[in-house]
């Protein structure tokens, strides 16, 4: 029996199995806690008296690992690879099960080391590999991260990792080795929305505006039409493109950037743009200081949703500066305006995830490139 067979046959999903930043334990009640542990005392029983039960004894193991048991469940799996004449398939499922114990008890070396021997025996499983990649990611070793994704035959993901790689490399003042990790990266997946928003944002910052203009034409063709918007978020975000935490930008100029900003609103406008990308003009018009034709494009994009809540709140702002305020009317307006703005704009479009910055990969479900805006706030 092949490991990838016995692996399906009782493989977890990810929701079940996966450390609590993929599932939360939240939503498990008291009765729930509580049947899991009476199915692992009945299972424990069932072991003793049959020992010769490999399958009881790793789905035991998958039990113990969902309540945090890592070492009990460690104990299970040992117990089974060091059996005399286990089948080879058999121990190098415990070996995988194992390494999902060690990753999920923060152990990520010992991960590592139970995958590698399991690959030794079954060769490059896609769950394997998909395991390392993961790792490799997470330890923000995103060469070995891409080189694992380009053996699962997975270029969105490779992409990406490369991409985070290139941001190193500028980091570190490597820009040469940037440029080429990139250049690789788009030859990998020309749609790829990170690496076409670094190349971007250097071009941005050389302040080189025809090669950006012509680079932008170019990304807005090749990236998915519902992540455009992604390109120009990016672009105008305070922060790297991923990294975590805000950062003041190294340009604090105003006019410089207006330039940028009024090519990027001709080329949207020659690439018939849709509601999302619409409003992102208005708001680039804004930037520019051109409200009268930011108000015309948000028009249009309440022509096409007349929900889209931000369209309709920024043609409020700009209304309410036409008007005669009292001075303590306005500030209340101003105080609305700006918590509305707060709302958290983006959503995951596979678990309903929201946040106020962009992603590429969902912190929760770990859906690739499932972003979308909140046009609606229901949504």
């Amino acid at each position: 029996m092949s490991f990838l067979s016995v692996f399906k046959k009782k493989r977890m999903t990810a929701s079940e199995n996966r450390a609590p930043s993929y599932s939360s334990g939240a939503g498990k009640g008291k009765s729930g806690l509580a049947d899991t542990r009476a199915a692992i005392d009945e299972l424990s029983k069932v072991v003793k008296d049959t020992p010769e039960a490999v399958e009881i004894y790793l789905a035991l193991g998958n039990l113990y690992r969902s309540q945090g048991e890592i070492e009990r469940a460690a104990q299970i799996r040992n117990s089974l690879i060091v059996r005399p004449g286990l089948d080879p398939a058999i121990k190098a499922r415990a070996l995988y099960e194992l390494g999902r114990d060690f990753s999920r008890g923060g152990f990520l070396d010992r991960a590592i080391h139970a995958f590698e021997k399991a690959r030794e025996i079954v060769g490059d499983s896609p769950e394997i590999l998909t395991e390392l990649a993961e790792l490799a990611a997470g330890g923000r070793e995103f060469e070995k991260a891409a080189a694992f994704y380009s053996m699962l035959n997975q270029p969105v993901q490779e992409a990406h990792y490369l991409a985070r790689l290139a941001e190193d490399y500028t980091s570190e003042g490597e820009d040469a080795a940037a440029q080429r990790t990139l250049k690789k990266a788009l030859k990998i997946s020309s749609s790829s929305v990170e690496s076409w928003l670094l190349v971007l944002t250097r071009l941005k910052q050389e302040g080189s505006l025809d090669k950006f203009k012509k680079k932008f034409n170019t990304a807005l063709a090749q990236v998915p039409k519902h992540l455009t918007f992604v390109l120009v978020e990016g672009i105008l975000a305070e922060s790297l493109v991923f990294g975590e935490t805000p950062i003041l930008k190294k340009e604090q100029n105003n006019d410089r950037n207006y330039p940028f900003y009024e090519v990027m609103v001709e080329e949207i406008s020659q690439s018939d743009p849709d509601v999302i990308m619409h409003y992102y003009g208005s708001r680039l018009l804004q930037l520019c200081g051109k409200q009268e034709e930011a108000g015309v494009w948000l028009e249009k994009t309440l022509m096409l949703n007349q929900n889209f809540w931000l369209a309709r709140l920024e043609l409020f702002d700009i209304a309410q500066d036409q008007q005669k305020l009292t001075s303590s009317f306005k500030n209340q307006l101003d105080f609305f305006v700006n918590v509305a703005r707060k709302v958290q704009r983006f959503t995951c479009s596979s678990c309903g995830l929201k946040r106020d910055r962009i992603f590429f990969n969902c912190p929760r479900c770990r859906s690739w490139h499932s972003i979308s805006f909140r046009k609606e706030l229901n949504q």
